[in-house]
């Protein structure tokens, strides 16, 4: 599966690529089934891997395309294969002989990867249902292809949302960036478009001076996918809980836990409520002096409104902080990010970036890079990095292929950030720091993607430690050290020492109420799967779920859980961000103990939880660099800072 087929020249030419993969995939699983004799690790979870590479490369393939292509019919002709190797996929893991043959395999001399490796697989195909009856099996069979056409209907309607606010004129955009005022001239009718894109969005919510033009944009926002996400949000919850039901348990929710760190639902309701104890007291006193610096304009304002609360927020860092966003921003052009976090990932982790020449990219935007490491090819990357139609809305790591035994791992990062030099490519420090953190995802891929099998690279970690490393790598754009490699503005001049110290300084200012906003969604995300969805009010489970934890009134009118595709993804578990989180924290004790640059630090991480992929469970791999298990101390000393 060394060959990529990322950028097909047609629909057609897809389709023909999607039958190819799934009767190369159709024969190794036949000849698995098949097998007699004693079962052996050699033979049948060897050619298990295969299958499992052939089928995984494919749906990487197919999803790419759905998401990346500028073509509607290769997009939907990237959605088709999907559906159709997606249905091979949960048939492999129904399949009754092929999970015989396998749990066949004497484990008693094996070392500790292999064992870990087949008992890990063994409990996916249990997860599956693979031990259930005929009759069940063929239900959960058409359960599962259902589940992935609506979890496709509801990223289609949010790719190709065309949701716009259209302002009255120029005036609307006071506090505004030259250069963003500059890139949304009026229309002929004097009207200005602002896009539901993110470089459009967010910087309205920052900066707007009109509270009305801040509302629209966020009620905009927050109506993507409404109402055409509600009937497929409603199925996709009512067919996940008879899977769960299915398979044993009460609920999808437990379902979605059983395999991750934290185990069940129940522990994951109690690390929310956990984490909101330690956030509560900051986020209860920023919200205070927000809406105070808010009734010094607004005298009569009584509550801190979504749409008002990084406005303000900005506001008070320029007052309290000396530090102005726009002043921040003025050192981040694309361009030099890009090439600054190369430069970063380089020296910690003693790798070397070079052009990857011909390589099959799919838009003349998108980057292509190869990685090299002591001389070897480590990996292959894209970034296809900016906003254009029909495109992924977000921002995240595809991973394309796994690697595994005498193979290379791919991966691509799509993300929609402005695009150029200081002219039209200025970056938020927020936008830099998400960057950072999808290319922290992309190279733990890299990394992961040299193991005795392909199902045993970072994507075959527990769900809830996959955030881990990359939210860890946030850190680094809080570093002058860092930053000063690379942050400029237009005149060539390095981003000032002391307007990293106050960066810092703020950093942590209204950091509870960032989190608290989040715990509503993990408590959305948890409470949309942890009962049975009969009769379920979305729109009042969702307010309930949200408002127990943010400070801001839940505003009426807005539905975001139709844009909430981690609903769709993650399912119930929303949460793994903060316990990702949490684990990052106590990750960093050690960078701050020997030095954020230290190499020698940087490179036993690299090789004690990078490298490492899935081939041992993440509690392993975290004690194995911290010399202790993790725990929550440090993040509870930041989130009382």
């Amino acid at each position: 599966m060394a060959e990529l087929h990322g950028a097909p020249a047609s629909a057609e030419a897809f389709a023909t690529r999607c039958d190819e993969i799934l009767a190369r995939a159709s024969t190794l699983r036949t000849a698995l089934e098949s097998r007699s004799g004693p079962a052996s690790i050699e033979a049948d979870f060897a050619q298990f891997d295969r299958l499992y590479n052939v089928l995984n490369a494919g749906i990487a393939d197919a999803r790419l395309v759905q998401e990346t292509n500028p073509d509607a019919g290769i997009r939907a002709a990237g959605e088709a294969c999907t559906t159709r190797l997606s249905a091979f996929q949960s048939g492999t893991m129904l399949s009754r002989p092929l999970y015989d043959r396998l749990v066949a395999i004497d484990l008693s001399g094996a070392d500790a990867i292999d064992r870990h490796s087949v008992t890990r697989a063994l409990t996916d195909f249990r997860l599956a249902g693979v031990d259930k009856d005929d009759a069940t099996r063929t239900r959960i069979s058409a359960l599962n292809a259902e589940i992935t056409d609506l979890g496709l209907r509801f990223a289609r309607v949010l790719r190709e949302d065309q949701s716009a606010v259209h302002l009255a004129g120029v005036h609307a955009l006071e506090g505004l960036p030259e250069d963003y005022i500059a890139a949304h001239p009026a229309a002929a009718d004097g009207r200005i478009r602002i896009t539901m894109q993110y470089p459009d969005v967010f910087p309205i919510l920052t900066y707007a001076r009109d509270e009305a033009t801040r509302r629209a944009v966020f009620e905009t926002f927050n109506n993507r996918g409404y109402p055409e996400n509600v009937a497929t949000i409603t199925a996709l919850l009512e067919r996940r809980y008879e899977l769960a039901r299915l398979l044993g348990f009460t609920n999808y929710a437990e379902v979605a836990t059983v395999d991750k760190m934290i185990g069940n639902p129940a522990r994951a309701g109690e690390f929310i409520e956990q984490l909101a104890t330690y956030a509560t007291p900051s986020a209860q006193r920023d919200y205070g002096r927000l809406l105070q610096r808010l009734r010094s304009d607004a005298p009569h304002a009584d509550a801190l409104q979504r749409w008002d609360s990084g406005y303000v927020q900005e506001i008070v860092r320029r007052e309290e902080y000396a530090l102005d966003g726009q002043e921040v921003r003025s050192y981040f052009a694309y361009d030099q990010v890009r090439d600054g976090i190369i430069a970063l990932v380089s020296d910690l982790f003693d790798v070397r970036f070079s052009e990857w020449a011909d390589a099959p990219v799919w838009h003349e935007s998108v980057g292509a890079y190869e990685i090299h490491q002591n001389g070897r090819l480590l990996g292959r990357i894209f970034l296809d990095m900016h906003p254009r139609d029909g495109k992924f809305s977000h921002a995240a790591n595809f991973p394309i292929r796994p690697g595994g035994p005498g193979a290379i791992p791919v991966g691509a990062l799509v993300c929609n950030f402005p695009r150029g030099d200081h002219e039209t490519g200025l970056m938020t420090h927020g936008e830099v720091v998400t960057f950072l953190h999808e290319f922290g995802h992309l190279m733990h891929g890299m990394f992961s993607g040299h193991q005795r099998y392909a199902q045993l690279d970072y994507n075959r970690l527990e769900w809830d430690f996959m955030e881990s490393p990359s939210t860890l790598l946030e850190e680094w754009v809080w570093d002058y050290d860092t930053l000063a490699t690379f942050a400029v503005n237009a005149k060539g001049g390095t981003i000032p020492r002391e307007l990293v110290e106050r960066m810092n300084s703020a950093r942590y200012f209204a950091r509870g109420l960032w989190l608290m906003r989040q715990l509503g969604l993990a408590s959305i995300s948890l409470n949309y799967y942890n009962r049975d969805p009969a009769g379920i009010d979305l729109d009042a489970l969702a307010r309930e779920s949200y408002s127990r934890y943010d400070l801001s009134p839940y505003p009426d009118g807005i539905h975001p859980y139709a844009s909430f595709g981690h609903l769709d993804g993650y399912s119930a578990i929303y949460y793994t961000y903060l316990w990702s989180g949490a684990i990052a924290t106590d990750l960093l004790t050690e960078f701050e103990a020997n030095g954020m640059r230290d190499l020698a630090t940087a490179r036993r991480y690299r090789d004690e939880v990078l490298a490492t992929g899935g081939s041992r469970p993440a509690a392993e791999s975290i004690e194995a660099f911290l010399g202790r298990p993790f725990n929550l101390e440090a993040a509870r000393a930041r989130l009382e800072r």
